[in-house]
């Protein structure tokens, strides 16, 4: 077993942070089960609890996700950070997904406050999308993602024929970015003239802006995008166990 892991730190931590390797590596994609514990526990000759312990660690930062009877499986971060939680709009099904479209793709020199959120140098440059999400011919919301290069530069030929609904599974197949973790800030803001002409909506009715910072299982920040739900088409919903 390759074992480039700290040996002062305690086993089950030594553990973690090597299953935590092999997933960043993609020995296990995203949706896919890890091995059972027996064999894990066999293979780095440590007790069922010991090893346990390091699978919990994962699954308590949001890696994996333990199925009572099935397993322990590579989270999906896609599956759980829908913006439809953030969206109202009469006769939606709990599962449909609005439907996108793209109305501008570049790539740019990323601007200094870009950088400071994807964690780019000075010369860090950006695939910069401008999209909009609709229920049948009624847009709900605008948003602007920004991308690191050239980290997802293949991703740009691809959108030039494809409008996929949810982006995080191309992440995954087409660029090799497997997100993990979101981080979504909420405030109350107005909108801009560009916005309100895409919306049909006046410049300066009140929007709420959706900023949300996108990890993937290294904890590198992949993603970073600006969502804008005019007033009548926002709600909030949360689940609390």
């Amino acid at each position: 077993m390759q074992n480039p892991i700290d040996d002062r730190l305690p086993r089950h931590i030594q553990i973690k942070d090597e299953l935590m390797r092999r997933i960043v590596e993609r020995v296990w994609k995203a949706g896919e089960a890890l091995p059972g514990e027996d064999r894990l526990a066999a293979e780095f000759r440590v007790s069922a609890g010991t090893l346990r312990k390091a699978v919990q660690a994962l699954a308590h930062e949001g890696i994996v996700e333990r199925i009572h009877g099935k397993g322990t499986f590579v989270t999906r971060a896609y599956e759980r950070a829908s913006m439809l939680r953030f969206v109202r709009f009469r006769g939606t099904r709990t599962d449909e997904v609005p439907t996108a479209a793209i109305l501008r793709m570049r790539t740019d020199r990323a601007t200094a406050s870009i950088r400071e959120k994807l964690g780019l140098d000075k010369a860090g440059r950006t695939l910069y999308l401008h999209r909009t999400r609709s229920f049948g011919e009624q847009l709900v919301l605008v948003e602007h993602i920004w991308l690191p290069l050239p980290l997802f530069a293949p991703l740009q030929a691809y959108l030039k024929t494809e409008s996929p609904a949810l982006l995080y599974p191309a992440y995954d197949t087409v660029c090799g970015v497997a997100v993990s973790r979101a981080v979504d800030e909420l405030s109350i803001g107005a909108l801009s003239v560009e916005d309100a002409a895409v919306l049909g909506l006046a410049a300066d009715d009140s929007c709420m802006n959706i900023e949300r910072t996108m990890h993937d299982h290294a904890g590198r920040v992949v993603e970073w995008r600006l969502s804008v739900v005019p007033k009548d088409r926002f709600r909030y919903t949360v689940e609390i166990r």
